[in-house]
């Protein structure tokens, strides 16, 4: 999932004009620059992969196909994505990196885009065998969309300070027509605004993310066994309760409930 990501955002480097030459992809942040600091609580059994940051320049823009006019061309700001790696604490829980918002250099490079992946360690045993996919937050620092922000659910604005304490339940889905299956760790549908892991940030200086993982109230989602049987889910919830649906995201409220 991760390098999908990656190869996502580099294929929007179409050729940048705007630049004396080849465009100067350097950060060279100023000493004037404000920085935000992300942070990440680990709890055990999980991990933070390097996040995805993406800057943006006025300065050196990229030519686009655009439909809507006669020639077919147009220029937008060019993209600029990098890979940062957060840096655990004193071999804490802790894990934190600090990012510039004015990324300076020949193109001016500003802040777009961070996006922070947490998952289940692949030595987990209930990862065993799976596919696992992580669960994304993505912070928006303008107001261009992000084409790596599948998942995270509406942006909904924040200002200042973020202290994100996600409550996150481990979910197998059992494809039996397909024989796989995956794990991913499940915060409720991103679809309803108050679920959304979507941020418009203003005026931040710290991001934590503080999730609180219930690995023991495990959700499984199977379909049917065989191509004849009704069409839906079965949700085992960790109360032993199950339920029959159309859908593939399990009832949040409920598993919130269930002590």
């Amino acid at each position: 999932m991760k390098s999908s990501n990656l190869i996502t955002l580099l294929a929007l480097l179409l050729p940048l004009s705007g630049c004396v030459g080849r465009p100067d992809y350097t950060l060279s942040p100023p000493a004037s620059t404000e920085w935000v600091t992300v942070t990440v609580r680990l709890p055990p059994q999980t991990e933070v992969t390097p996040m995805d940051v993406l800057y943006r320049s006025e300065k050196c823009q990229r030519e686009v196909y655009d439909p809507t006019i006669e020639s077919h061309r147009s220029m937008e700001r060019g993209n600029n994505p990098r890979v940062l790696s957060l840096m655990q604490q004193n071999n804490s829980a802790i894990w934190q990196s600090r990012i510039a918002l004015d990324g300076g250099g020949k193109c001016e490079w500003q802040l777009s885009t961070i996006r922070v992946d947490i998952q289940p360690v692949s030595t987990l045993s209930l990862a065993e065998g799976k596919n696992i996919i992580p669960t994304s937050y993505v912070f928006g620092f303008d107001e261009e969309a992000y084409a790596g922000g599948g998942g995270v659910g509406r942006k909904k604005e924040a200002y200042g300070d973020l202290h994100l304490r996600t409550e996150l339940f481990p979910t197998v889905f059992v494809n039996n027509l397909l024989n796989k299956k995956t794990l991913k760790l499940f915060g409720g549908n991103t679809n309803k605004k108050k679920w959304s892991r979507h941020y418009r940030l203003h005026n931040v200086k710290n991001i934590i993310i503080d999730p609180d993982i219930h690995f023991k109230k495990v959700v499984t989602l199977e379909s049917p066994k065989s191509p004849s049987a009704p069409p839906g889910m079965t949700i085992t919830y960790p109360d032993g309760s199950v339920e029959h649906k159309r859908g593939i995201i399990p009832d949040y409220e409920k598993l919130l409930s269930i002590k």
